[in-house]
């Protein structure tokens, strides 16, 4: 959801190296750094934790109106950032501010088009006996390498520890100034949903996990058939 683009020098291989050093852990996504008096101006419940719907909607917007360094400002020194869709995995500050970069560019002639995001939805509250389990070994049916290659970015993060959580659903609408993917958008206007989960500490971002709905938008752009109806299966059918 970001489209935080990460070094194109960068071998799948070199990603997964940055990850190294004993971390097992569910990505996580969340809006930061706002203390407690500025969420209560907010009307956060008692026992909701210092983050809200606003103060979510104040980290996404600094995505398009505050730069790579400002956004960086809402992660903690000690954190995992994973966009699923687009294969990122990012656990150092220098990656995430390269990743970052093109956010400096945020105008309306803005290689990366016009962003709007607006939180739907908003749930969080502090830690309060969340369990945290994760796979012992590796299940029947699996190689025991391609378990791990697979799964070893849903288990990045384990070892960092949160005091509060959030899950947010979002509405992405692009205005394009240039094509997105690989797929000829340029001049076409395209929307999607989104959740991102966080988990925080000290009112940091500590674990960032994002999901996006990159089907719909392939649609809009016309690369993906329209569906007959909302209730037909993906999958091809078998006549």
């Amino acid at each position: 959801m970001h489209l935080a683009y990460l070094d194109q020098e960068r071998s799948p291989l070199d990603r997964r190296t940055m990850l190294r050093g004993g971390i097992l852990g569910a990505g996580c996504l969340a809006a930061a750094g706002l203390t407690g008096a500025a969420s209560a101006a907010t009307g956060a419940p008692s026992g909701a934790g210092t983050r809200s719907l606003a103060t979510g909607q104040k980290w996404i917007d600094a995505f398009f109106h505050e730069g790579a360094q400002g956004v960086a400002a809402y992660y903690a020194d000690e954190f995992v950032f994973e966009d699923i869709i687009l294969g990122q995995m990012i656990n150092t500050k220098d990656d995430l501010l390269r990743a970052f970069e093109p956010f400096d560019n945020y105008g309306p002639d803005s290689p990366l088009g016009v962003h709007q995001f607006d939180i739907i939805r908003y749930n969080g509250g502090v830690r309060n006996n969340q369990a945290d389990e994760f796979q012992v070994g590796t299940p029947q049916g699996y190689d025991a390498a391609y378990w791990d290659e697979k799964t070893r970015d849903a288990r990045a993060g384990a070892t960092i520890d949160y005091d509060e959580w959030s899950i947010m659903h979002w509405l992405w609408k692009v205005q394009h100034n240039a094509d997105f993917l690989g797929m000829p958008a340029k001049g076409k206007t395209t929307h999607t949903r989104g959740v991102t989960h966080h988990l925080y500490r000290n009112g940091k971002i500590t674990q960032e996990y994002s999901y996006w709905n990159y089907r719909d938008v392939a649609i809009q752009l016309g690369v993906l058939p329209q569906p007959a109806s909302r209730h037909e299966l993906s999958f091809d059918k078998k006549e």
